[in-house]
């Protein structure tokens, strides 16, 4: 307990990837949902302006099929658009998930629930180099999409339904399903669905390194680990948008520089801060404004199912036992709840917070007799990896589970693990034992279930293998009546809880991020992108 107490005293929870979220974050209220920007109604906006993002680390590459890391995502969404996307702007809650138009300005599903039928705007590729400002075309999505399929990972599940593509006419997409499939129009609005023109799909543009897109800015140079710059796209489609001259993403890993360049001026995002950050910061800069949100998704512990003891059932669920899960988040994050199987950030869509405690007891003595039932009276030994890539904040919950699991007898060797090495290689390779790292901010139950949990998701780097519950995962997708598809998801997630465990479930805390006062409009979702800095204007 004495190392626990000493920890706690020593917590200087520094940010992490939620420098993402936050990048942009810009809204004083309190509230933990609203992303109202207060003091605008009554402001004309003004055009022009550097906004200035400080990121803990890059993507190791910028191509959004072949990298579902949220550093890549949140800059493609500076660049690019998608088919639908989801709505922002006052009024809306950050975790609202409200389709609307994007590129595609209406669309029509068949009576059958089959046939989704896409009618393009009048949108034009960035001038550059192959593209030449040309006008976007129902071939253009076709071949994004074809690309999806072909390659392997994330996206390609998301489209694992669609038996066709076709591009009727220039500018009218038709997508013909399997089998009417209830997650489909979310899927098409989610952070990975960006449409590239043919001609990178072709070859022609090197998506590693670059961007073409038709998003509301213009990736003018991007050097790894160093900086991105963007350039105000003048032929976007939402006239008079972006405010923005220019926005810069710069990669400074050490949070204390982040706020020191906040602090005079030379940063408008630098990510989520812990209260004691926070209460210092708005000492020096009182007129400093807080956005505070659920967070879009949580921490977990995973094990490697394939490596005894973690293929026991019992070994699991002591593991999740000696976890004070809300000691932890309150101490690190200063607020935040017990998680689930599905985010609460999807509302009700996950479990309710009662249920989801009772489910995810801590009870470190019932957590010893699992283990000695299980034939560890004594404990073992293992190793545990986690990434510094998100900032101090994670690495401080790895090592507060290694601590609680010392209470049971279980003696953790932490690997801190460089992100690109990480995200790119130990996880999604299942080389580890144990890990805690966050999970992708998965826009649709069927993406936290299947999408880990089904024996062949493409995300299960666990080593799941449950064939009872990949009959739930299948099934719960082929329902379109939404309260019968939830009581269903609720099902599966009791199901996960009392018989798998894995990876299991810590914390959704609330983030807390500063802005400047002279930014407006900012408009942020729990989704990867920076696409709404349309929206943001400088008030100086």
């Amino acid at each position: 307990m004495d190392k626990k107490l000493k920890l706690i005293a020593s917590l200087v929870v520094l940010g992490l990837l939620m420098l993402i979220i936050s990048a942009c974050s810009s809204d004083a209220t309190k509230d933990e949902t609203t992303t109202e920007s207060p003091g605008t109604e009554n402001s004309e906006p003004k055009s022009g302006g550097t906004y200035t993002i400080l990121s803990a680390a890059d993507p190791d590459m910028l191509d959004p099929h072949k990298q579902s890391s949220i550093y890549t995502h949140m800059m493609a969404g500076l660049v690019y658009n998608k088919l639908v996307s989801y709505e922002t702007g006052p009024g809306v809650d950050y975790t609202d998930y409200n389709v609307v138009p994007d590129l595609a300005e209406r669309w029509e599903i068949s009576e059958d629930g089959k046939v989704y039928k896409f009618f393009l705007r009048e949108a034009y590729w960035h001038d550059k180099e192959p593209v030449n400002g040309r006008q976007v075309t129902a071939e253009d999505v076709v071949a994004t999409m074809e690309r999806i399929i072909n390659l392997p990972g994330h996206q390609a599940a998301i489209l694992s339904e669609v038996e066709s593509i076709v591009a009727e006419d220039a500018q009218t997409v038709v997508f013909t399903l399997k089998q009417p499939f209830a997650p489909f129009l979310n899927f098409m609005a989610n952070h990975f669905m960006w449409i590239l023109p043919k001609e990178a799909v072709d070859g022609k543009v090197d998506l590693a390194t670059d961007a073409i897109g038709t998003g509301p800015f213009v990736l003018e140079e991007w050097e790894d680990n160093v900086q991105a710059t963007y350039t105000k796209n003048p032929k976007y489609y939402e006239e008079g948008k972006p405010y923005l001259d220019q926005v810069i993403y710069k990669v400074v890993p050490d949070q204390g520089s982040r706020i020191a360049a906040f602090r005079t001026g030379q940063a408008d995002a630098i990510g989520a801060l812990s209260p004691e950050q926070l209460t210092q910061l708005q000492k020096t800069n009182p007129d400093t404004e807080i956005f505070e949100a659920l967070f879009a998704t949580q921490e977990q512990l995973y094990m490697n199912m394939e490596r005894e003891p973690f293929n026991d059932i019992k070994v699991r669920k002591a593991i999740s036992m000696a976890v004070d899960r809300q000691s932890m988040v309150d101490a690190i994050y200063g607020g935040g709840e017990t998680s689930g199987p599905v985010n609460p950030s999807l509302g009700d869509w996950a479990l309710p917070l009662e249920e989801r405690e009772a489910l995810l007891p801590y009870n470190p003595e019932e957590a010893k007799k699992l283990l000695s039932e299980a034939g560890y009276p004594n404990g073992f030994d293992t190793t545990m990896i986690v990434t510094n890539g998100y900032g101090e904040q994670l690495v401080r919950v790895a090592q507060w589970v290694a601590e609680d699991l010392r209470t049971i007898g279980i003696n953790v060797e932490m690997e801190i693990v460089e992100y690109a090495t990480y995200f790119s290689e130990r996880w999604p390779n299942a080389d580890y034992d144990m890990g805690v790292g966050y999970q992708t901010y998965f826009q649709e139950p069927d993406e936290w279930l299947r999408t880990q949990l089904h024996t062949n998701g493409s995300r299960n780097w666990y080593n799941i293998s449950d064939p009872e519950l990949d009959k739930m995962l299948d099934e719960q997708r082929l329902i379109l009546d939404v309260e019968e598809r939830k009581q269903y998801v609720y099902e599966i997630q009791r199901y996960v809880l009392e018989n798998l465990v894995n990876p299991v479930p810590l914390s959704t805390y609330y983030t807390k991020t500063p802005r400047h006062a002279y930014i407006k409009d900012s408009y942020p979702h729990a989704s990867y992108g920076y696409g709404y800095l349309k929206d943001v204007w400088l008030d100086k």
